[in-house]
């Protein structure tokens, strides 16, 4: 192993592995598949996030190919929604779902959902979408009423995650601002026939490739698994990945990716980066590192990064001709890092199809 990697070369190389720097993914489908899961409950971010990691992308390609089923949201890895390659879905749930499910089982219990209850609603569900038309929640809402099944307070949603985890449904075409339902069986293919063991150390490749350098840590906190699967996974694919000294121990990449002297990449550019971006959820511990040099562990909301280093916040305002962004910065930036966020700015706005106006302040 190498002498302990610096937090700065670890950001940087793990900006290259999520595709932020480096070759773009051609496509939002493939992007999602590159990682395996992508955080996905605020949705509009996570389009965001999408776009950062594809070749000249919009918010609306990323939609159709939701639409389209290329690309599903549903619950799965931990328990909070998820981006997932309809490819993968199947796969993952038999993976992660029971642990998700183990964990949701209390709170079932408070909400009166009985094992009775979630099966029937199960079949009201499926009953209802047997038509293969998508129905948003409220519309499953009311045909779960219709049958007797309260749905008040957190029950339809609880109903519904449950119905998700149990491989009945997940995403479809989104209907107005509406997500909608539909069957997954029409949504994803078959999982493909391997032991628990193989999906194991498939995630573990998939997620060290995408994300490393991290930890087995990262790995259990990120996948919902258990650091004894990953210390599992790794010995299965043997010298696929390798490992370096960090701070945190050790840390696990792509054998292909790691420098033979342990460095890092170079100044990477400016990233306006979304809430739940994976360069700051996917690690169990955060190593951002500040205009000081220092690494620190704070998740900051929509975090500007710039050559590796967290430099401030940002918030946007749609207008109807233009997206206002304002970025607050921990300090004055050089000339370079100050075109360097133009940029950026510029490349939000042209996803959102507006032209983007920055201010800043420090």
């Amino acid at each position: 192993m190498t002498a302990d990697l610096d937090p700065l070369v670890v950001v940087r190389r793990r900006l290259q592995a999520q595709r932020l720097t480096g070759p773009p993914c051609a496509t939002p489908a493939e992007a999602v598949a590159w990682s395996a899961g992508v955080q996905a409950q605020e949705y509009a971010e996570a389009l965001w996030s999408l776009g950062m990691r594809v070749r000249d992308v919009t918010a609306a390609d990323v939609e159709a190919a939701c639409d389209r089923g290329e690309i599903l949201r549903t619950h799965v890895l931990r328990p909070t929604w998820h981006f997932v390659a309809a490819a993968d879905l199947r796969w993952l749930l038999r993976l992660t779902g029971a642990r998700i499910q183990a964990a949701n089982a209390g709170r079932y219990r408070q909400l009166g959902l009985d094992t009775a209850t979630l099966r029937r609603s199960e079949e009201v569900i499926a009953s209802t979408l047997a038509d293969g038309e998508p129905r948003t929640r409220p519309q499953l809402g009311a045909a779960l009423e219709a049958a007797g099944i309260d749905t008040a307070g957190q029950r339809l949603p609880h109903t519904l995650l449950n119905a998700e985890l149990e491989g009945l449904i997940a995403s479809g075409p989104r209907q107005g601002k509406h997500h909608a339902y539909l069957l997954l069986e029409g949504r994803a293919p078959a999982a493909p026939q391997r032991s628990r063991e193989e999906d194991v150390a498939d995630l573990v490749r998939r997620y060290f490739t995408s994300h490393g350098p991290a930890t087995l840590r990262d790995f259990a906190w990120w996948s919902g698994l258990t650091i004894a699967d990953g210390r599992a996974g790794l010995a299965s694919i043997g010298e696929e990945l390798v490992g370096e000294a960090g701070e945190d121990g050790t840390l696990w990449c792509s054998a292909s990716d790691a420098p033979a002297d342990g460095g890092g990449r170079p100044p990477s550019g400016a990233f306006l980066l979304g809430t739940y971006d994976e360069l700051l959820v996917a690690y169990r511990d955060l190593r951002n590192v500040d205009t000081d040099g220092r690494a620190t562990n704070d998740l900051l909301r929509r975090a500007i990064v710039i050559d590796g280093r967290t430099v401030g916040t940002w918030t946007r305002r749609l207008a109807r001709s233009e997206v206002r962004i304002e970025a607050v910065l921990d300090g004055w930036l050089d000339d370079r890092s100050g075109a360097s966020l133009q940029a950026a700015a510029g490349r939000f706005g042209a996803f959102l199809g507006l032209p983007a106006r920055l201010t800043v302040s420090p």
